[in-house]
């Protein structure tokens, strides 16, 4: 039997704001929607007004923040399940995919978070990014 998945790969592109879900499979992105809203809007429009415990803004953010990262994280696990044994990558800021590195269930299914900022990144350039990187994990196979 031939394993569709061998030669795909997982790669989530998350930032603080929104994130991206793609099927590469070295040549061509394949965008996969998330059951989860892909922006941090949609989690800051369903907070009440700010309350008591809210009157530090920051704390307010960190609050938004963490219900779009795990809503991502619950949705992430809806998509594993799909794809079993494709090598997941995720690209982001160190502070972004610390914290959701912190709170995802699914921390083993992560093959690697590559740190950068890619929001404005176009897919060629992805396409690099993830070179040495899937070339490195081939190496490991």
């Amino acid at each position: 039997m031939i394993n569709d998945n061998k030669y795909k790969y997982l790669v989530l592109l998350l930032s603080a704001k929104e994130v991206h879900l793609y099927i590469y499979d070295k040549v061509h992105f394949g965008k996969i929607k998330l059951s989860s809203a892909d922006s941090i809007e949609a989690y800051e429009r369903d907070m009440p007004g700010r309350m008591g415990q809210f009157t530090d803004p920051s704390a307010h953010k960190e609050v938004v923040l963490n219900n779009f990262l795990h809503h991502i994280d619950l949705a992430l696990g809806e998509i594993l399940n799909l794809y079993p044994k494709v090598p997941l990558f995720i690209l982001g800021t160190k502070k972004t995919t610390g914290h959701f590195n912190q709170l995802t269930k699914h921390a083993k299914a992560v093959t690697e978070y590559i740190d950068g900022n890619y929001n404005e990144t176009s897919m060629s350039e992805l396409k690099e990014v993830l070179a040495h990187h899937i070339l490195a994990l081939d190496f490991v196979k």
